[in-house]
């Protein structure tokens, strides 16, 4: 088995901005929203997406703001990925991806027996190594409480899906470039080009009505 130490070094390192926030999460047109909803989101994208997802929310009844949505990340077989998390909640946070190779001492996004702790209230960095192609989920362990006091079953998770070597994505409408998202287009010089959907299954979330 190859160690960490000896992973091949990788012509691409995708360095990506990662804040974890809270936000009021509408789930449909009648307004059904949960109050506690967190998320994942770019850093670049933060204010953006609080901005609009909290004009929406002030409507009556509330209304769902399109990119209040699982985070999805992307990247080639082969490449190195560095998440850069800011913790804007007001709790300890992490990200914990399953499935990826990294060195759990400093990228596990866990408190776990004598291993250093890597959750955080303000910011940590993670490495990740993209082995294999696939789909990873990636979800919060700074607090891994299943009922409605904890982080996940208010939609603080995401996933990182690992491509081709040599692949792009693109925005299915606009045709441009994208960082992340639910759908896009993937492309590869060898392979043939396909249209990629990640769906996700939220279970037992907290909900209430518009009143």
């Amino acid at each position: 088995m190859t160690e960490l130490s000896d992973y091949p070094k990788s012509d691409c390192v995708r360095v990506f901005d990662i804040e974890a926030i809270s936000i009021p999460i509408v789930y449909n047109k009648y307004g059904d929203y949960d109050p506690n909803g967190m998320m994942y989101v770019l850093k670049k994208d933060s204010e953006r997406i609080q901005r609009e997802a909290r004009e929406r929310f002030s409507l009556n009844p509330p209304q769902p703001y399109k990119d209040v949505q699982p985070l999805v990340l992307r990247a080639n077989k082969g490449d190195e990925i560095q998440v850069n998390f800011y913790n804007k909640l007001d709790r300890r946070a992490s990200i914990h991806v399953q499935g990826l190779k990294y060195n759990v001492l400093t990228s596990d996004g866990a408190e776990v027996g004598y291993n250093p702790d890597t959750t955080t209230r303000d910011f940590i960095s993670y490495k990740w190594y993209a082995e294999k192609e696939g789909v990873y989920l990636f979800s919060d362990m700074g607090d891994m409480r299943s009922d409605e006091d904890g982080t996940n079953v208010h939609g603080l998770f995401g996933a990182i899906i690992v491509e081709k070597p040599q692949s792009s994505w693109f925005d299915p409408v606009s045709g441009k470039a994208i960082e992340s998202g639910l759908f896009a287009d993937i492309y590869n010089p060898t392979e043939p080009s396909f249209r990629e959907y990640a769906v996700f299954f939220h279970d037992e979330l907290e909900i209430k009505n518009k009143d």
